[in-house]
């Protein structure tokens, strides 16, 4: 951010922005609607639970206390990922960061690579980094994929196409798919099962062909259980540079099953170990 207030490159300081966004009527339907959802199927989830409050402050310690020992996970993260055949490159700043993707990437060969949502990446200004040397990156999360396909901004962090409803969302699949994979079905409608099927079928090409993927971790929560991934998952983690073909995937997706135990339960046996460093 700088000292205009401008979060994104090329965004409109937060005074102008808001006085823009509190006269789209559109835009305002759209997010009292999201928000009203949102918040009633997070009381219908959490009050399933006798000990949401203490898991919420469980998960709020991890991020504080991760946070404050910022650089002792980092290397644990590091020497984690190299055990498990991966390379960790460090950067100081967005320009570093971006010019060391670009070169990975480059390295390869390739011109195309798939993208992990991630904060980090539109803060830095990734894609438009990437566009700039002849690289396309393709999102893969859907709400991030709604904002690409609509030359969009992302309005909040953890969804950040909630300022779009459902027929916006259908009018940007059926103009713009066809420009970045598969066009979007004859007759899309607006419902979410069809929007999200025109993603999966679009998405899905790119991910049985793509032979590059990147991801920019920005989140202390996932900083803490992350180095734990990394020595657990060997086989997901990228090995020179690449990730390997995702062999046997179907149209039923044949992933693994669920475990049986819960991640309450998980937590409950396990959160005796959160307390290390604190």
């Amino acid at each position: 951010m700088d000292s205009r207030g401008v979060v994104f490159l090329g965004s409109p300081a937060f005074p102008e922005a808001a006085r823009t966004a509190l006269a789209d009527g559109q835009l305002r339907a759209n997010l009292k609607r999201a928000t009203s959802t949102i918040r009633d199927k997070r009381l219908a989830v959490a009050s399933e639970l006798d000990d949401w409050e203490a898991l919420r402050e469980s998960a709020a310690a991890i991020k504080k206390r991760t946070a404050r020992h910022l650089d002792r996970y980092l290397v644990r993260l590091e020497q984690s990922v190299t055990a498990a055949g991966g390379t960790v490159h460090w950067a100081s700043d967005a320009a570093e960061a971006n010019r060391i993707v670009t070169e990975l990437v480059r390295a390869t060969g390739e011109r195309e690579v798939v993208k992990v949502k991630s904060m980090a990446t539109q803060e830095i200004g990734l894609n438009e980094h990437l566009a700039g040397a002849g690289i396309t990156a393709y999102e893969t999360d859907l709400a991030e994929l709604i904002v690409q396909l609509g030359d969009d901004r992302p309005s909040h962090i953890l969804v950040p196409a909630i300022h779009r409803n459902r027929t916006e969302i259908r009018e940007i699949f059926a103009a713009r798919m066809g420009e970045w994979g598969q066009p979007a079905p004859e007759g899309l409608g607006d419902a979410p099962a069809e929007l999200a099927e025109a993603a999966r079928r679009q998405l899905r090409e790119k991910f049985l062909t793509a032979k590059v993927a990147a991801t920019v971790l920005d989140s202390s929560f996932l900083l803490a259980v992350a180095q734990k991934a990394a020595a657990l998952g060997g086989r997901a983690l990228a090995r020179r540079g690449r990730i390997g073909r995702l062999h046997g995937w179907s149209d039923t997706r044949d992933t693994p099953a669920p475990p049986a135990q819960s991640f309450r339960s998980w937590w409950r046996e396990n959160k005796c170990e959160n307390k290390e460093g604190q």
